[in-house]
Parts: structure tokens; sequence; C-alpha cells
């Protein structure tokens, strides 16, 4: 049940308490008084009353309201009330350090930030960002929205308005903020409806942060009259039960997260028959857990390829794909991205702009209903991005002659070595492949004579293997210029409060130093903690 004449995610929510008043909308699973359940009726309630809170601080419309929760029934109330005042969200990562937040809140001109004081010393401090005004909801929204009149009901939207600035994760730079507006928003869940084959009786599993993948399923529950279960972090043998006995028909889940639940459960354990699809992107997966994950849930498994820049579906392998991958293991199907979309173009092009033939790779461009109005306060980085009508993704890919898309690195980290083009993504797929490699990155350090050697940095499943068995095992492989000239082996690799690897500060650190050095100068480095999204 899609509403046509519903603009925003509040109007939504409006017209799903005018059909569904007495249905479980939210169902906060960490709340403090314990699986504390709303209904339609209640968050549409809810919302009304923290908008009208926002609003008597005086904001108007078109101000940003900066949101730093976990998943929690504050986080819906924030969001939609927001939205329902006619105001922009920020949806702030709960990982991030304190100078992320004082970059993304004076980036932005958050005039309120929400919180808790969970993060009270994360927070930018003596007055840095002008105008702040910092709200605590600790126990829930209730203490907020005390004395303020509700509004009358959500403010109408247009669809080229802005509804929310969602930060990149800043792996090359500053992170910058994606304007999506209220049309990228609908598209997205309507893709998620059609895509993913949401019914009546949805019951969506909130496991991610709603700050991120997560939250683009919150939107097409509700449109389907469906009910969210929110859970403050995911806890892998939780789910696992959770998925068991909660009546859980989906949820989205980036891969890391998917070795993590397959790890958790019993062997031979399999998704009851209530549970209709394990939805996954954001990063590679592979091809092990891919097979491990279809058998798992039944064949009941959906990836998509896309980025903030055009959230969720630009590409999709579908359930049959994943059931053909899981059949045939030497189908190149584990390695895709999946078909394009009805209603997306995607074309991938050589440095000149041209499009390439099958199987050439170039950069992956596309055109989709979602893709976002620009760069927040970034002209020249929105037109390159941009230009020419398309979204320049920043990845590097090609398309076989079925239209399937594969991955092969980002444009930022091909590696020039002897004159010819090694693309990291192909050779951490062969790596993840070999005993004993339980994650891997390939970057390319300076080399006096090729260039850049290939480098690979590794994590070990038990003890590390030796370097030449490693570069052994790729050369079974890889061609002769693709296999690494070095292994190191490290602790954990870096990562950004994202959970996306440092590439930089790989080749920062290991650039100039000598072998024996390496694998101690990097265990000692500081990282940060993978991302629940």
């Amino acid at each position: 049940m899609k509403h046509a004449r519903a603009t925003t995610a509040a109007q939504i929510l409006w017209a799903g308490a005018e059909l569904f008043a007495d249905r479980a909308c939210v169902t906060d699973l960490d709340a403090a008084h314990a699986d504390e359940t709303f209904s339609y009726a209640a968050v549409a309630t809810r919302a009304a009353a923290t908008g009208g809170a926002l609003r008597a601080l005086g904001l108007r419309r078109g101000d940003r309201v900066a949101i730093l929760l976990h998943n929690s029934q504050a986080y819906v109330d924030v969001f939609l009330g927001a939205l329902a005042a006619g105001l922009i969200v920020v949806p702030l990562n709960v990982r991030l350090t304190q100078e992320d937040y004082l970059h993304m809140l004076t980036d932005s001109g958050s005039r309120v930030l929400v919180t808790t004081s969970e993060f009270g010393a994360r927070l930018p401090r003596d007055g840095r960002v002008h105008g702040l005004t910092v709200l605590l909801a600790d126990a829930s929204t209730d203490d907020l929205t005390a004395g303020a009149a509700p509004l009358p009901g959500p403010e109408p939207g247009e669809d080229s308005e802005v509804a929310s600035l969602m930060y990149t994760s800043g792996t090359t730079g500053s992170p910058k903020a994606v304007m999506l507006t209220h049309a990228s928003w609908r598209s997205v869940a309507g893709t998620a409806i059609d895509v993913l084959g949401f019914t009546d009786g949805e019951v969506t599993l909130h496991v991610a942060p709603l700050t991120h993948g997560a939250g683009f399923l919150f939107l097409p529950t509700l449109m389907t009259g469906g009910h969210n279960l929110l859970c403050r972090s995911f806890d892998a043998a939780r789910t696992a039960a959770l998925i068991d006995g909660h009546g859980v028909t989906g949820m989205f889940v980036v891969p890391s997260m998917i070795r993590m639940l397959l790890d958790a459960t019993p062997a031979g354990f399999t998704a009851p028959p209530s549970f209709r699809r394990l939805y996954y992107a954001g990063s590679p997966i592979d091809p092990e857990t891919l097979r491990e994950a279809t058998a798992a849930f039944g064949g009941r498994v959906v990836q998509s390829f896309a980025q903030m820049e055009s959230p969720m579906f630009v590409t999709v392998l579908d359930q049959e794909d994943h059931r053909r991958a899981l059949a045939d293991p030497d189908l190149p199907l584990a390695r895709s991205a999946g078909r394009v979309l009805p209603g997306v173009e995607l074309r991938v092009t050589g440095d000149d702009g041209a499009p390439l033939p099958a199987g050439e790779p170039g950069e992956v461009l596309a055109r989709a209903p979602q893709t976002m109005a620009g760069y927040w306060n970034r002209p020249e980085a929105t037109s390159a991005a941009l230009r020419d009508g398309w979204l320049h993704t920043g990845d590097v890919g090609y398309l076989d002659e079925d239209g399937y898309l594969f991955l092969v690195d980002r444009k930022k980290d091909m590696i020039v070595t002897g004159g010819s083009n090694v693309y990291a993504r192909e050779v951490e797929e062969v790596l993840l492949t070999l005993p004993g490699v339980r994650e891997a990155a390939v970057v390319g350090l300076p080399h006096r004579i090729w260039g850049e050697a290939v480098t690979a940095v590794l994590v070990a499943d038990g003890a590390p293997r030796g370097e030449e068995e490693i570069i052994a095992g790729c050369r079974a492989t890889l061609a002769g210029y693709r296999v690494p000239k070095r292994v190191v082996w490290v602790d954990e690799l870096p990562r950004n409060a994202y959970g996306k690897v440092l590439k930089r500060r790989l080749r920062a650190e290991l650039s100039d130093q000598p072998s024996d050095q390496l694998s101690d100068r990097l265990s000692a480095a500081p990282t940060s903690a993978p991302a629940d999204h």
C-alpha cells in the first residue's frame, strides 16, 4: 500500500495512522521498560509532540536538526517529528569522534542536536559550534516535549525540498553532506517495496543503525503497515534468536554482520519460513559467506549496490541469482553486484567518458530517481560528481554479456605497477580464498623500479602463514604483475567509524618502512571499531 498523496516521511506516517491506527508500528527492544511498543496512532502523536517542541525553540522551515542517538523510539520521534515540522534531519554516526562531530555540526549549520548524556565527552565544547542547542533524550523524548503545543499535522513538503543531510564516510578527506530530498527517500522506499517484495504485515528487524542503511527500510515498512523492531546495536546470537522468535520477515545487514551471524548459529541452522529476506549491501562479500548465507536462509538473500549519493538500489543481485550461485559454485555470480534495476541507467566509461564494451573495466556512472540533489555547500564537488547529468560513483567495474555488474576497485585505489593497472579488490578476493586469511587489504607502495609494488596487508585466521605460501597461492590464480610483492600481517586493519578500511593510512604507515618493521608498526597504529551498519 503506497501513499500517492504523501510526499514526506511524516505524511506517510500520518496516512498510516489513519489506516492502521491500532497496529504495532515500533517496538524498542532495548527501552528502559523493555519491549516498549507504540501503535501507528501513538507514533504519530509522539512525532507531532516532538515537532511542536522543536518549533517552540524558534526553528524555522529548512533549519537543521542533528540526531546523535542509538536505534530507539527517541530516534524515531526526532526523525519524524523534525520532518513533520518542515526541518532537515542530520543523522550522525554514533561511533565518531569529537572532531568528526565538530566538523559535521559546523558544516551543516545545525541549530539543534538531540543526543544523550552518553555522548557528552565526545561533543564539541566551549561553544565551538555557534548557535547550537543541545537537547538530551536520555530516557525518551517525553521531557523535551513537555509544555509545547504539538503540531496539528505534518507540514506539506515538495519533492525537491531537502529532507536530510547524510554524511559520507570521508576516507579520502572531510566527510561531505549528501542532500537527499523527499523524492529521494520516497523513491528508495518504493524501490525497496518492489525489489524486496514488501507486503502487508512486514516485521522489519533493525540491528544496523537507522542513521545509515537500516534507516532506508524504516519508511517502506511504514508504507506497508508493518512493524519495526529496534535494537540498540548488533549482537549476532541475539539476532539469531530474534529471527527465530519474533516473527521477523526481513532485515538489513552488511556482509561482516552476516559472517558473525553465521558463526554464532549452530551447525545446520536454517531461518524459519516466516523470514522472507536477508538484505545486505555496503561492502564486498566473500563468496563462501554468500553461499553459506544462501543455504542458511533458504535462498532468501538479496544484495544491492549503490552509495549514499544514490542510496541503496542501483543494481540488485536477487534471490534467484543467489540460488544459482549456490547451485553452481563455478558461476561468477558470487562476485557480482547484480543487474541494473528498471528506472535506473548505468554505464561504464573510460577516462575519455566514452562507454566501454562488455568485460572492459572503467568508472561506473549511474542515473537514478533517488540520486542526491548535491553536496551541502560544496558546488564544485557537486558539479564534479554530477557532471553531464550522471553520478560519477568513483567505483571501477565492468558489465558482462548478461548485464551483470562486477566491481573491481575504487578508482582512487587502483595500483599502477610497471605501467599496468592492478585493481586492489580483485587481488583481495583471491587472498580471502587462501587458508589462514581472515581479512585482506591491498595497497600500492612506492617502488624504485615498478613505480608501485602490490602489497597485501592481512589479518590471520589462526597463525600467520609464510609470505611465500601466500604469494604462491596468488600466483596460481593471478597474472604475475598482479601478485603481491610483499605480505604484511597485522592484528587488525585500520578502519574508520563506518567500518571502511583506511587505505590512505595503510599507505602512509607502510611507505619507506623496512620489511622487518612493518608488522610491529602497523599493529601499534590506532584503529576505529567497525560500525554496525
